[in-house]
């Protein structure tokens, strides 16, 4: 159900003007009625048996509305279709003299070549790490003086 752009009410008839605010409601109107013809004309192209014509139909309604569940619908059933077609007859490809449909084939040498110089390197790495000399910390020397707390309960000059 459309509402008025306007005041945002919305509309329980199609009329030129909203009966709240009394907007001008012309493109609206024209909008539904299109999409409304569209779909009925894509409907009596089906019943008709003129599936070609019915789907150009779908696909122009689908043009003024992206959102039209009934046309989604019926296209995305023809695309699944034709889809499923494609891959499971490749006789019909070779019979128009179109390459065949090849599934997707080895990776090219560059990338085990990139893939196995990566993994030597983290090896390297690793080797290398694990055989570097050990890092002798310095160690605090033991004479260090003790620092005695400031006792602050005293009065007077320390002694």
């Amino acid at each position: 159900m459309p509402s008025c752009p306007q005041c945002t009410k919305p509309l329980r008839e199609i009329t030129r003007r909203c009966p709240s605010c009394q907007a001008d409601l012309d493109l609206l109107v024209d909008y539904v009625s299109h999409l409304q013809g569209g779909l009925e004309r894509a409907e009596t192209l089906v019943k008709a048996g003129d599936l070609g014509q019915a789907i150009w139909a779908y696909l122009e309604v689908l043009e003024v509305d992206p959102d039209n569940p009934q046309a989604r619908k019926q296209i995305s059933q023809v695309v699944t279709a034709v889809r499923q077609f494609d891959t499971v007859m490749p006789g019909r490809r070779w019979a128009n003299n179109l390459p065949p449909l090849l599934p997707p084939g080895p990776r090219p040498w560059w990338h085990w070549a990139i893939f196995g110089s990566a993994v030597l390197a983290a090896l390297a790495l690793g080797f290398f790490i694990a055989k570097a000399p050990d890092i002798e910390w310095p160690t605090l020397p033991a004479n260090v003086p003790e620092i005695k707390p400031a006792n602050n309960h005293q009065l007077g000059p320390r002694q």
